[in-house]
């Protein structure tokens, strides 16, 4: 009776959102803990949902879930004790380090649970999320594909299923296609006014709207897109900003972006469907997704016709797979004109590059190659960790194997375990060779940038390219090794270094890659002279041109716009 009247006070004050009541009430009353694990979860959950939970909290947070998956008796239990702990590491790695630490342990748990239960749709999706934390984008396929064939209808499954083959090379462009014609299955469609009945012709300008859920600060996509808007002819347009977050998130680069933008509409709290009405309400004419598969939860919106003409531009390298987007903005580089049968969306080509960069506004001055001081090279690459793919790892361990007392300098946008990237490069003998930098020691954008002078030579991933570390080291002079690729995805790069005016250092294969790095690595007199030569000539060229290619960019919506109205 004692015990019966304890859990219903943990229940009541849970259920009133006394969550530092409940933590305190069970850890006054542990000795209950032994037969009513359940506890474990409740307190669990209280130091995450408390208000001003910290590092500690979160920490003891992920042992009360260990010890609910331990002590769980039923296969529900031991599923929801497992997701609780994924989910708690995910969303907490980025505030805090030390939490990355636990993926490790939340790999352990997640392969028993698997190995006692077996296939469970749940358990699986959130077994996704961890294998992109620990870097193994190959088990997370898997799963993947299990729950393709245990006919999962989650959207955010097959959205997964194929951006994640981006990263590899399992699957050709002609695969990736094939797959997509699925996509639009597994996505709703919303309820929208007929276009025909929407009164454009009221409207004095073009209204166009760019639809993100990553209008955050710092975001690549901010600074590829401010300085596109504000070279927009405002006699002609009206732009929206559509955004998705909260603005709470807005701040730095994307509060200069918000800016440039004639309106801008916080929607984040509105669900799909009162976000398409807003849009036509607002009778935006032409539609720009900028985030394809990555944010399966809204790139819905565009499964519907919600504006005349509906396109897909700089946030998702790759076909969406919806009827209703129009065109995909590419370039000639990216796209071949034989390969345009294998992308769902027509393929809109801009003159030059299919992005531009607005540049940074601190002064930007030339730096001797290091190598010159230090007496040996130092590669970089600070693209995210999820391309380092097995191919790169081979590819790079050869360069610092080959080019004597070689250094890499790795940073990512993701952070996770140093351990877990050196693994993969400890069985070519090289792990002592790389300095791996966290994204969170980086106080802001200039400190980021600056990382770039201790760097002589940049070494871009394949298949899945940098594209925004491509420009920020181009910027800085450093000179970027890149790689030929078979889609638009794997040849982000190869436009860039043409467009730069740089293309000899594209490579062709593994071994002109490993060729091209280790000449330059050898002739420091001919690495000064390509550094020299790009700090003097990079601004000048379509890369950060952004009045050029605003130009370009509106001329050709322009052209397809006139087609349909």
């Amino acid at each position: 009776m004692q015990d019966k009247y304890f859990l219903d006070n943990i229940n009541k004050l849970f259920s009133e959102k006394k969550f530092i009541k409940v933590i305190l009430e069970i850890k006054k009353n542990n000795y209950i803990l032994e037969n009513y694990p359940d506890l474990f979860n409740i307190s669990g959950v209280s130091k995450l949902l408390k208000s001003n939970n910290d590092k500690n909290d979160i920490i003891s947070a992920l042992d009360d879930f260990e010890n609910y998956f331990l002590k769980s008796k039923t296969n529900n239990k031991k599923i929801e004790a497992i997701c609780n702990f994924i989910t708690t590491c995910v969303t907490n790695s980025q505030k805090y380090i030390e939490i990355i630490l636990y993926f490790k342990k939340a790999k352990k748990l997640f392969e028993m649970c698997v190995e006692e239960i077996g296939y469970n749709e749940q358990l699986y999706v959130s077994g996704i999320g961890l294998y992109k934390y620990l870097l193994d984008i190959n088990k997370a396929i898997n799963l993947l594909k299990e729950l393709s064939k245990n006919k999962s209808k989650s959207k955010i499954v097959f959205g997964a299923l194929g951006y994640l083959n981006n990263y590899d090379y399992n699957w050709s462009q002609k695969n990736y296609f094939e797959y997509s014609k699925k996509f639009a299955n597994f996505f709703p469609k919303y309820q929208t006014k007929r276009i025909g009945t929407i009164k454009y012709k009221e409207n004095k300008k073009i209204k166009i709207g760019f639809v993100s859920k990553d209008f955050r600060a710092s975001h690549s996509i901010t600074y590829f897109l401010k300085e596109t808007l504000l070279h927009f002819d405002k006699n002609k347009f009206e732009t929206f900003g559509i955004n998705l977050i909260d603005d709470s998130y807005i701040k730095d680069s994307s509060l200069e972006l918000k800016n440039n933008f004639d309106k801008w509409l916080n929607l984040s709290t509105a669900n799909n469907q009162e976000v398409i009405n807003i849009i036509q309400d607002n009778k935006i004419e032409i539609l720009v997704d900028l985030m394809g598969l990555f944010h399966a939860d809204r790139i819905e919106i565009f499964n519907s016709r919600v504006s005349p003409l509906q396109v897909s531009w700089l946030g998702y390298p790759n076909t969406v797979g919806f009827s209703n987007i129009d065109y995909l903005i590419s370039d000639r580089n990216l796209i071949k004109n034989d390969e345009e049968k294998y992308y769902t969306e027509k393929i809109l080509k801009l003159s030059d590059i299919w992005n531009c960069h607005s540049s940074f506004k601190f002064n930007r001055e030339f730096i001797d190659t290091p190598a010159k001081l230090n007496k040996y090279i130092t590669f970089g690459s600070f693209n995210n960790f999820l391309k380092i793919s097995n191919e790169v790892v081979e590819v790079w361990s050869r360069i610092l194997k080959e080019a004597k007392n070689s250094k890499l300098i790795l940073k990512s946008s993701l952070n996770v375990s140093d351990n877990i990237i050196l693994e993969k490069f400890e069985k070519f003998g090289v792990q002592n060779s790389i300095k791996i930098y966290n994204s969170s020691d980086f106080l802001n954008t200039k400190d980021h940038i600056n990382l770039y002078k201790k760097i002589d030579i940049a070494l871009d991933t394949f298949p899945y390219n940098g594209v925004t570390t491509t420009f920020e080291s181009l910027w800085s002079s450093v000179p970027v090794i890149g790689m030929e690729g078979y889609n638009m995805n794997s040849r982000c790069g190869e436009s860039i270094l043409k467009n730069a005016k740089i293309d000899f250092l594209i490579s062709h294969n593994k071994e002109d890659y490993v060729e091209k790095a280790l000449y330059y690595s050898k002739n420091i007199t001919k690495l000064e002279e390509l550094r020299i030569n790009i700090y003097k000539n990079i601004l000048n060229t379509p890369l950060f041109n952004s009045k050029k290619f605003s130009i370009d960019f509106q001329d050709k919506l322009l052209s397809v716009y006139n087609k349909i109205i």
